[in-house]
């Protein structure tokens, strides 16, 4: 997903870099990938280990369970998938195959958004990749450089191994769902799973080491432009300021690297002033065309670099364009 200048280890598109962040937790650090995957936090108590989030498909899950060898000998106990999306959830199978006493753990308004939504949205998968591998097929035969053809010809392989991969997938729903808290305590760590509001979708779960002071956040905070097509823009701002009231410093978020409490700043400044551009906009009776053509300017001198780390792999303006279609479909 987004990542650093070493990718790590792994395979095809499955590629981590693992990190510590504290006394018994790293974050794996998923690299840009075609198929997007998402980060893991990996949190070893004395009853075992706690995994958070799995990625877009098994045989990336199982590169983490591999990694896994290389940090601890304890089993996984605990799986937490912080929303419904499927790059967070669709590897879920691959732990309670390694280690069957695995618990996979959310909330109940995610528990429901993946029976209702996401298990649809991996059929919707099996129909569109073929397209898409047509596509890429098509512009592989009319590359023009080198380059670009080995670029396509990579992103082809991938598409249609993703396909295999999707078609056989066997979805591994939570087997423990929780209403707006739950706390594990063992002897050397307290590790809280919070439901602070709607953000990037209805039932964001955030993760929260008190003593370490680390907070995990799935998509309501991430590296890049964040995706709002199932989120809550007027919402989102009030469940980070919620987060913000934690005693954290730092954040291993669904996609980037770790961050502190000045990216939550900026992250969260991009979120209001973007909603409240096009509040305005919308007020003086503005087109949803005449807004997209408005809004960009007035928050690139303070947004557009900052979110620009991941620029080539997710460009900040066509983030924000959907951003804008979005908000301006909620608030109009």
């Amino acid at each position: 997903m987004d990542c650093c200048g070493h990718e790590g280890h792994g395979s095809g598109d499955a590629r981590f870099d693992i990190k510590p962040v504290a006394d018994g937790v790293h974050v794996a650090v998923a690299a840009p990938a075609y198929k997007v995957n998402s980060n893991t936090a990996i949190i070893e108590s004395d009853g075992g280990v706690i995994i958070v989030d799995t990625h877009s498909k098994p045989s990336a899950a199982r590169v983490i369970i591999e990694r896994l060898r290389d940090i601890t000998t304890k089993p996984v106990r605990y799986v937490v998938n912080t929303h419904f999306h499927w790059d967070h959830w669709h590897g879920n199978e691959a732990y309670p195959a390694a280690y069957p006493d695995a618990e996979i753990v959310t909330n109940q308004l995610t528990r429901e958004a993946m029976v209702k939504k996401g298990l649809k949205r991996i059929q919707d998968h099996v129909r569109q990749v073929p397209g898409e591998t047509a596509r890429l097929r098509a512009d592989l035969a009319a590359a023009g450089t080198p380059a670009r053809h080995a670029k396509l010809e990579a992103d082809l392989r991938l598409a249609e191994s993703y396909l295999a991969e999707v078609n056989a997938l066997r979805p591994a729903l939570p087997t423990m769902a929780f209403e707006r808290t739950m706390t594990l305590y063992r002897r050397d760590r307290e590790i809280q799973l919070l439901h602070l509001g709607r953000a990037h979708t209805e039932g964001d779960v955030f993760v929260y080491l008190p003593k370490e002071k680390v907070v995990i956040t799935g998509d309501a905070v991430i590296g890049w432009t964040p995706y709002m097509g199932d989120g809550y823009p007027e919402d989102w701002v009030a469940t980070l300021d919620r987060l913000a009231q934690l005693d954290f410093t730092h954040i291993i978020m669904g996609h980037g690297d770790v961050a502190g409490r000045d990216w939550l700043r900026t992250f969260r400044g991009y979120i209001h002033d973007m909603v409240e551009a096009v509040r305005e906009e919308v007020g003086a009776g503005a087109t949803l065309e005449e807004v997209k053509q408005r809004v960009p300017p007035k928050l690139a001198p303070t947004y557009e670099k900052p979110f620009s780390t991941y620029g080539d792999y997710r460009p900040w303006r066509q983030g924000l364009l959907a951003n804008i279609e979005r908000t301006y479909a909620m608030v109009s």
